[in-house]
């Protein structure tokens, strides 16, 4: 096949106000910080990317890193060859790509190349990796600390309605008990419940708090203290009643195999618009295979299904609806608890126009 010369790039950043703010030990959230990354050739497909933060001013800094920084380095380049492009990219900016707006930036270039590739040869991207599944399961995300009793219950039962087996929600509030209690009466013993502590431990409470989520059988703690300290995210794996979960704040194949090498994480939760695209993603994934862990994956399930669907370690996505009905050309719907794998060349993630003109925020 021959090669695919990328002739422009766009970066857009979109902020698209949620339904509701809401809060974790993080903050407080009004909207969704979004990049969309639109790749064009000579002649041939274009490709989408696109990469998020909840609240904040960062899309502005990366809308800018990638149109200055990292889009000319692909101009005039095979789009057909993502890897080479990645490391390109990556090459000169590596004292700016460790972590963080960098690599978010990175990773939806890198998933715009992707989504080229599988438009090229008129396959999917699932497909492309490997097929494993086509069909990947889904758990409900959400639990904000902001939800009163009832909305929390809404919530879960709406999951449940969906087909859906678990639900994820937040802790570190004065009335984690309570809650989980009520969560756990309500749903039944075989309802999975995962819990998100976004970092709120030291490693002293963390444990003490694994010790309370045991009693209603929570199946994982994620992300119970700073994600910067391997050493503290293993120190609590080994202590913890429960299992650990982490991932969203880690970054690159190099962050993950340290947190496999540590054995600091049960489950693996690499996000596909911040650990470096779909090029870190999947190798991400092979590592979760060779060290015997389960791969999930952080927010984006319209992208993630693909990604955990082609990979054997690959368990479920977690599926939050962040984007207002009609933001993207597709939908990505829960059906029986699972998410299916788009049946189309690419990734077949698209922004609606109306949408990016809507929320356009340049």
């Amino acid at each position: 096949m021959p090669g695919l010369k990328i002739r422009a790039l766009e970066a857009k950043r979109l902020k698209i106000p949620l339904a509701k703010p809401f809060s974790s030990s993080l903050g407080v959230y009004k909207h969704v910080d979004c990049v969309a990354v639109l790749v064009h050739t000579e002649g041939g497909p274009s490709g989408t990317g696109y990469t998020t933060v909840l609240g904040g001013e960062g899309g502005a800094a990366m809308a800018a890193y990638v149109r200055d920084e990292l889009g000319p380095l692909t101009i005039g380049q095979d789009a057909l060859a993502p890897e080479a492009l990645w490391h390109r990219m990556w090459g000169p900016n590596k004292a700016r790509l460790r972590a963080g707006l960098g690599v978010y930036a990175l990773s939806a270039v890198d998933i715009a190349l992707w989504d080229i590739v599988g438009k090229a040869a008129g396959m999917p991207l699932n497909r492309l990796f490997g097929g494993y599944r086509q069909c990947v399961p889904a758990y409900g995300s959400g639990g904000w600390h902001t939800l009163t009793d009832a909305e929390l219950m809404d919530e879960a039962q709406g999951a449940a309605e969906k087909g859906m087996t678990g639900y994820k929600f937040k802790i570190g509030t004065p009335r984690d008990r309570e809650r989980i209690a009520m969560l756990r009466k309500e749903m039944g013993p075989g309802f999975t419940l995962y819990v998100d502590a976004n970092q709120k431990y030291n490693v002293r409470e963390a444990v003490e708090v694994s010790k309370m989520l045991a009693e209603y059988g929570v199946a994982w703690f994620e992300e119970p203290v700073i994600a910067d300290s391997v050493d503290d995210l293993a120190e609590v794996a080994r202590k913890s009643a429960v299992p650990v979960a982490a991932g969203e704040n880690a970054y690159m194949r190099w962050g993950f195999r340290e947190i496999c090498e540590r054995r600091a994480a049960a489950y693996l939760q690499p996000d596909v618009g911040r650990c470096g695209g779909v090029t870190e993603f999947m190798k991400i994934a092979r590592l979760a295979d060779a060290f015997n862990l389960t791969l999930t994956s952080h927010l984006a399930h319209d992208l993630s299904t693909s990604l955990v669907g082609a990979a054997s370690s690959g368990a479920m996505v977690e599926y939050m609806e962040l984007f207002p009905a009609g933001t993207l050309t597709r939908e990505f719907k829960v059906e029986k608890g699972s998410l299916r794998v788009p049946e189309v060349p690419g990734h077949g993630v698209e922004f609606a126009p109306e949408a990016l003109k809507r929320f356009g925020a340049d």
